[in-house]
């Protein structure tokens, strides 16, 4: 899917390919580094409040075809000073502004990060989703999650309190491609609904053809890809082609994973769903024996930052992990669960079957 490139300023014009040109983002007004902020939908500076647009227009990036990105050098480095901190328990490399500190991993909430020197061979981005989402919605978000888990203890509410909430842009990879699958299998129509076993099989087959746009793989070591995957979609046709004016103010983890584990990896997610697919296809009640054979052709990628709010919160001692989708808003976490009430549930479930079968 094409998107929209960011033009070359001034500052950026002597970044060559390859290389990572410095640049940095002063205040036109008092001379403060300027941030990114996502109620604004500019860069705004913390001290005077000043706001600076980053222009964009309407020029287009494609997707690379595969066999490009995968001979192909590319872009190396963020284009702009930041510093690198990378945490012993997950391996997440975390990126900022040399100003920032981060006193726990944004993935893990490790405390003990270590500054490091940067990958000089880290793939720049290609694309990026600026944050939408501010921290103050992000929170209120969370909250409001929080109140519709049902089986947590009554006092989760109260008791969760926020440690932290960063917005972090996490690399990912995206993947297009045409697929053309042939199926086989054994089609089974029941003559008996009273019997599971009274089943007559006959052959089947038959041929599918989707199409993939935009299947995200986490280029992240620190994200969890399932957590990942419960905030999804992420609004992929508004990419932005990669400034690092957008980086200011937040943090962004280098990609640590390569294009060719990638492939793979969105290879698997496409596999699974046509394999669905087919499934639905078969005739009859049942099927068995399903087999497939499927052509891949006009494979594309594009690697991109996505903006991602990472939290974590304590009950009672425990930490839990939730995320927020820099742009919709989506949310997916992990909260602890209150047994008592799946207990109950469990005895009044019982207790309905029971008066049914009884009468």
């Amino acid at each position: 899917m094409p998107y929209a490139r960011a033009p070359m300023t001034a500052a950026a014009a002597t970044d060559a390919p390859g290389a990572a040109g410095l640049r940095k983002f002063p205040c036109a007004a008092c001379g403060g580094d300027v941030v990114w902020h996502p109620g604004a939908d500019a860069l705004r500076c913390p001290y005077c409040g000043t706001v600076r647009a980053v222009p964009t227009t309407s020029d287009e990036v494609k997707e690379l075809p595969i066999e490009e990105g995968l001979r192909a050098p590319r872009d190396l480095g963020w284009g702009t000073e930041r510093r690198t901190v990378a945490c012993p328990r997950c391996g997440a490399r975390e990126s900022m502004a040399p100003g920032q500190r981060a006193a726990t991993c944004a993935f893990c909430g490790t405390p003990a990060v270590v500054e490091t020197p940067a990958k000089g061979d880290m793939i720049r981005p290609g694309g990026l989703l600026p944050f939408r989402v501010d921290k103050a919605g992000a929170a209120e978000t969370f909250r409001r999650w929080l109140s519709r888990q049902w089986f947590r203890p009554n006092d989760l509410y109260q008791r969760a309190e926020l440690t932290g909430l960063q917005g972090v842009y996490v690399p990912f990879w995206s993947f297009d491609a045409a697929t053309h699958s042939a199926w086989e299998a054994e089609a089974g129509y029941r003559t008996d609904p009273r019997r599971r076993d009274s089943v007559r099989w006959e052959p089947a087959s038959g041929f599918l053809e989707l199409f993939f746009d935009d299947v995200l793989v986490p280029g992240s070591k620190g994200l969890d890809p399932a957590l990942a995957a419960g905030i999804e979609p992420f609004p992929t046709k508004n990419l932005v082609a990669y400034d690092p004016s957008f980086l200011s103010g937040f943090l962004a983890e280098e990609t640590a994973v390569d294009l060719p584990a990638a492939l793979k990896a969105a290879g698997a997610r496409m596999a699974a769903q046509i394999r669905a697919a087919c499934a639905r296809q078969v005739p009859g009640d049942t099927h068995r024996n399903l087999r497939i054979r499927t052509q891949y052709t006009d494979v594309a990628y594009k690697n991109a930052l996505l903006p991602v709010w990472i939290a974590a919160y304590d009950y009672r001692g425990r930490p839990f992990r939730f995320l927020v989708n820099g742009v919709t808003g989506n949310v997916a976490g992990h909260a602890p669960l209150s047994w008592l009430k799946i207990g109950l549930a469990i005895l009044a479930l019982a207790f309905v079957l029971y008066l049914v079968n009884r009468g």
